[in-house]
């Protein structure tokens, strides 16, 4: 039986983690661009929002959505004054806010558990995760796909320009062959939908400006 696939916030984060010590392997500001950026596009795949242009978003509809994370997002788009920039509302969730309901999302799901450890004189509380061996997997299963020259579901597609917007491509796709690569590529021109172009190329930007300024 397969493995249900998870929403691709979640995915990102999964393949942003080292599964067996649970280190990050992009730093936490950088990791959080990526997932706001994620939350964006799973309420364009909501069909909440949508680009009105290559750099600005608006709410087509306001009903809130049965996730409690892009629900969060879309209640907070709603409740702020437009015209929404698509760079400001990806920096915005990069403060902390779409890693933490990413975070909650896992934990609900049972992906994420909460451990706490004892010390002498203090205790220390942290997310582990439940199967070391899943954040691998988004990473894997895309490879394999490409691998076999299948066609990924746009929400992977999605998720492997947002790899490449972050520098994560550097170690999830290190074992990549010029060919498979060629194929994702090739898929990300044929297949890629121009509002997911955008989304892709607009974290990049941001992850690149905060690079330029040492926000890290």
């Amino acid at each position: 039986m397969d493995v249900p696939q998870l929403p691709p916030a979640d995915d990102l984060y999964l393949a942003a983690h080292d599964g067996i010590g649970g280190r990050m392997l992009v730093s936490g500001h950088v990791l959080g661009i990526g997932l706001g950026a994620a939350l964006l596009g799973e309420l364009m795949f909501w069909r909440r929002i949508q680009l009105t242009s290559e750099s600005t978003l608006q709410v087509i509809d306001a009903q809130p959505t049965t996730d409690a994370a892009t629900a969060a997002v879309l209640r907070r788009l709603v409740e702020s004054p437009g015209p929404h920039g698509l760079r400001q509302w990806i920096m915005h969730l990069s403060t902390g806010l779409a890693t933490g309901l990413v975070e909650h999302r896992l934990t609900a799901a049972e992906v994420l558990r909460r451990e706490t450890k004892r010390r002498l004189l203090s205790t220390n509380t942290s997310l582990v995760f439940a199967d070391p061996l899943s954040p691998g997997q988004p990473a894997i299963r895309i490879r394999t796909r490409l691998s076999y020259n299948e066609s990924l579901e746009i929400p992977d597609l999605m998720l492997a320009g947002l790899f490449l917007a972050i520098g994560l491509d550097q170690l999830v796709f290190d074992t990549l062959n010029p060919r498979d690569r060629a194929r994702l590529s090739d898929q990300f021109r044929r297949n890629l939908p121009q509002p997911l172009h955008h989304l892709v190329s607009w974290t990049r930007t941001v992850t690149a400006e905060s690079a330029a300024v040492g926000i890290s």
